[in-house]
């Protein structure tokens, strides 16, 4: 966002949308001992079978808006150090 010249109230906003969604998505997530989030969404999205519609919806939605909005593309796997 900084390269881009964003202005502050416009990340803001695109902050607290990745926020909700990331909130929602958690509400359909399986109780864990594991408190890191993207940990449990690769467990959930692994299960793709078992894994209802709704929430493969959001989280590939998710996906998108970190990759476009937040330049991220390795949420889910991450790059090789």
């Amino acid at each position: 966002m900084l390269e881009e010249n964003i202005p502050l109230t416009n990340a803001l906003t695109l902050v607290e949308q990745a926020k909700e969604m990331i909130h929602e998505l958690e509400i359909l997530l399986p109780a864990s001992p594991t408190l890191n989030f993207r940990e449990r969404l690769v467990a959930q999205l692994e299960k793709a079978e078992k894994t209802d519609p709704e929430f493969r919806r959001k989280a590939e939605a998710l996906l998108i808006f970190y990759e476009k909005i937040f330049g991220v593309n390795g949420l889910i796997d991450p790059p090789d150090t």
